[in-house]
């Protein structure tokens, strides 16, 4: 993902690395944040696939920083971090989502044996199918507002750890590079 590019400025000689960062753009001002930390200076942006919430960053900073061993172990520790965060971010409507359309297909499956029924000249257990397969789409609905709140508050602790691991890993890698 680094590359390297060496350019001449007057008599001075600067040896650039670039790097490309995908974030989900929720997260994009936390990525910039915490890519300044460690040396990197901003220099393009662009969205990535429509529809997908993404983008991708471009940053560079000079080779020769302060401390480069040290900055890049930090800086893998935070990029975890971030990885950590997003993963967290999106389990919180996955897991929901996933309840909601579980429940709305057996739901579906009771909507399914009601037609069976009505078709079998069965209409009162045609009723009673139709009757639970509509409950199945509403518990199905309101399921997903429910296991969000659980699953946010579930995971809510464990993106806060995630933060100030971002934040401590800056810290230390702008202590470094000062």
């Amino acid at each position: 993902m680094s590359q390297t590019e060496a350019v001449a400025t007057g008599t001075e000689f600067v040896a650039y690395e670039y790097t490309t960062v995908r974030a989900d753009r929720d997260l994009e001002s936390l990525y910039r944040d915490a890519y300044r930390n460690f040396g990197w200076v901003a220099e393009g942006y662009a969205t990535t696939m429509p529809g997908t919430g993404a983008v991708t960053l471009k940053f560079k900073r000079d080779r020769r920083v302060k401390n480069r061993a040290l900055v890049l172990e930090l800086q893998r520790k935070c990029q975890h971090a971030l990885d950590s965060i997003a993963s967290l971010e999106r389990s919180k409507t996955t897991t929901a989502t996933a309840a909601a359309v579980g429940t709305g297909i057996v739901g579906s499956a009771f909507l399914a044996g009601s037609v069976f029924s009505l078709e079998a000249d069965l209409t009162a257990l045609s009723i009673v199918l139709g009757a639970v397969g509509l409950i199945g789409w509403l518990v199905g609905y309101l399921a997903h507002g429910r296991v969000k709140a659980k699953k946010t508050a579930q995971v809510t602790p464990l993106i806060d750890q995630q933060y100030d691991v971002v934040y401590e890993t800056g810290e230390q890698a702008a202590h470094l590079l000062a």
